[in-house]
């Protein structure tokens, strides 16, 4: 703002002072006006200065960024070559251990080619040499089980023909001699003495301490086992396993046609052919286990071991259930027999079924000819007659005789089977059978007890049919003096008689035999 040049006062003369007033403002304010101006004068250099500074801090800056941004390519290509060239060898190892690997694979299929091929050829040459060895063995065994049961056969026609011809006699001796009369006193006959009891022939007397002989072998072998299962622990626990199983398939034995028992009796098979398959050792020597003269050939313990278990099992059940339920035998029996006609549990054409005939011996002599008086101690060992325990009291009367009906069916159901439509051989022919009736059946007068009568009404009863099937006429024949005459050589008074005299009846009654 510019101050006036005039004052307005100027030409007033009467007012010196206000012209002075004038000057001085005026001075004031170009003072204040050149005080502004240089200010303003110094503002501006000053912004001109902090521009120029900007500018060139800007300019700076740019170039730093600049040099850095150059610097982070110039890494990032670094770092991509050493990448490049990282990837680079790392892909060339790869490739080389590929190729090294594919080498080693080449190699190892070579290897693995060749040693198949070896292989082979060693399986084949083995398996041609086991074939050969199979062949001939078998061959061998085919020609002895052709020679033994030939020799059998040839043995029972000579055992039948004989025993024909001693059930005639003895059936028309029985016939001649005059029947018995009642007896009109209640005077009993005496009893015989133990030095009065007519001894057997000396062949039965020495086949039957034969089985007995065996009998104990088998109680030394449990013995053995048991050594050798303290040294074998997976022999001891399967040997125990297999044990059980075939006790328990056993005792599930039911009445009825051979479908209901199939599946206890695969269970059987398939235990055994654990053992024959699983534990080949040890090997025990048969030549006390069998009643025959045998070289010294040698089994699989393990088997030997289950099949008297399997026979003890027998034995048990046939007391347990056969004395309630004879009928329950066949079932039994035609288990039994199958396991001892297989051709794997035969040693030379013989049937290991001595292991379980040396138990018959034991618990129930009177099968085998073995007779006594019931009224002495050692008569009644004879006759079988069980003690509740070991050196304790004889059991009573009429557990003794169930024991006698269970054994007896049992017996009669394992001697009678037919194999004639079978490929298998019989391990219990039925001549057994026969030699056991007439065995009972010659018995001497005094020395019949109802050991005896009740042992041979288990024999007959439910056999006939295939007692009939084995021996035909000569069936007929002991039949009726087994029911008609021998029942008259009994005691006074025994009831064991009149119920064998029954059984006659029966046979007429259901199965409508007249005999």
């Amino acid at each position: 703002m510019a101050v006036a040049d005039v004052s307005p006062w100027k030409a007033a003369k009467d007012s010196p002072s206000r012209q002075l007033l004038w000057e001085l403002s005026r001075l004031v304010l170009v003072e204040q006006e050149e005080s502004y101006e240089k200010l303003d004068q110094a503002s501006r250099e000053r912004g001109a200065v902090l521009r120029n500074a900007l500018d060139d801090a800007a300019a700076r800056h740019d170039k730093v960024r600049r040099d850095a941004e150059a610097e982070r390519d110039r890494l990032i290509l670094e770092q991509a070559q050493k990448d490049a060239e990282i990837r680079r060898q790392e892909e060339e190892r790869r490739r080389e251990a590929e190729a090294e690997r594919e080498k080693a694979e080449k190699r190892r299929l070579a290897e693995r080619a060749q040693a198949a091929e070896r292989a082979e050829r060693a399986a084949t040459q083995e398996r041609e040499a086991e074939e050969a060895r199979l062949k001939a063995e078998k061959e061998r065994r085919d020609a002895q089980a052709a020679r033994a049961k030939q020799e059998e056969k040839e043995a029972a026609e000579r055992r039948k023909a004989e025993e024909d011809r001693k059930a005639r006699e003895a059936a028309a001796a029985a016939r001649s001699t005059p029947p018995r009369k009642p007896a009109t006193s209640t005077t009993e006959e005496p009893t015989p003495s133990i030095q009065q009891e007519t001894r057997l022939d000396p062949d039965r007397e020495k086949e039957h301490e034969r089985y007995l002989e065996i009998h104990k072998a088998l109680k030394k072998f449990r013995g053995f086992m048991a050594q050798q299962a303290k040294h074998n622990p997976q022999l001891k626990q399967r040997m125990g396993d297999m044990r059980r199983g075939i006790k328990k398939s056993v005792g599930q034995l039911r009445e009825g046609g051979a479908s209901l028992n199939r599946k206890q009796l695969t269970a059987i098979f398939d235990t055994l052919g654990e053992a024959l398959k699983s534990f080949p050792e040890p090997k025990v020597s048969l030549a006390t286990l069998i009643a025959r003269p045998i070289q010294d050939v040698q089994a699989p313990a393990l088997v030997i071991f289950l099949l008297n278990h399997f026979s003890k099992s027998v034995i048990a059940q046939l007391i347990k259930e056969a004395a309630v339920s004879p009928t329950i035998a066949d079932a039994i029996g035609t288990t039994t027999v199958n396991v001892f006609a297989k051709d794997d549990y035969r040693v030379n054409g013989i049937s290991l079924i001595d292991i379980l005939m040396a138990k018959f011996h034991v618990v129930c002599p009177p099968l085998f000819g073995i007779y006594g008086s019931e009224s002495t101690e050692q008569g009644r060992e004879r006759l079988g007659w069980w003690r509740e325990y070991k050196g304790g009291p004889w059991v009573s009367t009429q557990i003794h005789q169930d024991r006698m009906t269970g054994l007896g069916a049992g017996y009669a159901a394992i001697s009678l089977r037919n194999f004639e439509n079978s490929r298998m051989s019989n391990p219990y022919p039925p001549y057994h059978y026969w030699q056991t009736l007439v065995g009972i059946l010659n018995v001497p007068k005094g020395q019949v007890t109802d050991t005896h009568l009740v042992l041979l009404r288990a024999l007959l009863a439910n056999s006939e049919s295939r007692f009939f099937i084995a021996y035909g006429e000569s069936a007929k024949q002991l039949l009726q003096y087994a029911l008609k005459d021998y029942p008259q050589r009994a005691p006074n008074g025994s009831t064991a008689a009149s119920l064998l005299s029954n059984l006659g009846n029966t046979m007429k009654k259901d199965k409508k035999l007249y005999l």
